[in-house]
């Protein structure tokens, strides 16, 4: 495993980046398409039709073997969906220079099964939805990439639960990527505080799943409580009527409770740590040292040619919520995608 100290020149690459976000050849919404699958095989034995929804930017590009070999994937994170990955931040990964310049660069962006677009418990079967995990996930991504006639890409960037589906499809497929930029994650089962917010938070939704009731108030405690570093949080709710308002608040936008339960209950057999040797892709690993989900000092050893790198606390970080901030993280990642990108 290779450490990687953080660039100097980061936050002056984070300006650069801050300047491109007005480009308007970078569009802030993309239409969302979608493939049906009539019977898609989840993992746990059931089989049921889906749709599988997803965003595309730039055009493919076909090598002399007829291949596309510009592709790179975009996985969000959980409960999200793809369009997290644009809005006011776009320029910045796919405007003119950026990394994933839009001229050179085909991006596809899913969303995963049970979220966003794609077909969810909230759709009918409600708490009778299949019960999907991570490999159900990777299956719904390679199925839409079929669709799509792509069978390797450059780079896969995932964020959160989108790191955790990187490195599943890392294993169990290594031919299918060149590189795994996996940030706001471990190669590893999830535990400890980690496992135990997840878990509250699945059972308090489904306990009382009234779109912005009591259960999605208690969640929105629950998953802020194991979150978010404590000084933030102490800013965030000085004082009861805030406290209520910002939960009301979170509550009212999380969506259907069922939706957001059955993608919490998703990390259930997240355990890659076994097959790491199977993973053939160039990968970085990114963490934010005030991250309380993923603190530096308990991060697992990662095998040799691994790179990690931890971002260090400033005022510009907020631990996993860092991770909606390309600002801070790009100019870690940025050589890395720029390297697999490069023909």
């Amino acid at each position: 495993m290779r450490q990687v100290a953080p660039p100097a020149a980061a936050l002056a690459a984070a300006a650069v980046l801050l300047a491109a976000a007005a480009d308007p050849t970078v569009p802030g919404s993309v239409p969302v398409a979608s493939i049906r699958v009539r019977a898609f095989d989840f993992a746990g034995g059931r089989t049921a039709p889906v749709k599988l929804a997803y965003r595309t930017l730039g055009a493919p590009h076909r090598g002399s073997d007829g291949q596309v070999d510009n592709a790179v994937v975009l996985l969000h994170g959980t409960g999200r969906s793809g369009a997290d990955f644009l809005g006011p931040q776009a320029a910045m990964l796919f405007g003119p220079g950026a990394p994933l310049d839009l001229r050179s660069t085909y991006v596809v962006i899913p969303d995963a099964i049970g979220m966003g677009g794609s077909t969810k418990p909230s759709d009918g079967l409600g708490v009778n939805f299949p019960h999907y995990d991570y490999a159900d996930i990777v299956g719904g991504v390679r199925a839409t990439l079929a669709s799509l006639k792509v069978t390797r890409v450059r780079a896969v960037l995932g964020v959160s639960m989108g790191a955790m589906v990187g490195w599943t499809w890392a294993e169990a497929f290594p031919s299918e990527i060149g590189t795994l930029v996996a940030m706001g994650a471990w190669p590893t089962a999830v535990t400890g505080r980690n496992l135990l917010w997840r878990l509250a938070a699945r059972d308090a939704l489904l306990a009382s799943p009234l779109p912005g009731g009591a259960g999605a108030r208690a969640a929105a405690a629950i998953t802020m409580v194991g979150n978010v570093p404590p000084a933030l949080l102490a800013k965030a709710a000085p004082d009861a009527a805030t406290a209520q308002a910002l939960l009301d608040a979170r509550a009212a936008a999380a969506g259907e409770p069922v939706d957001l339960a059955f993608a919490l209950d998703a990390v259930r057999t997240y355990a890659p740590q076994t097959k790491l040797g199977q993973v053939a892709a160039k990968v970085v690993e990114l963490n934010f040292a005030d991250d309380v989900l993923y603190p530096p000092a308990d991060a697992p050893p990662l095998p040799a040619g691994f790179t990690r790198i931890t971002v260090p606390a400033s005022t510009a970080t907020s631990g996993h919520a860092t991770l909606g901030s390309p600002a801070v993280w790009l100019p870690f990642v940025a050589p890395a995608l720029t390297a697999a990108l490069a023909r």
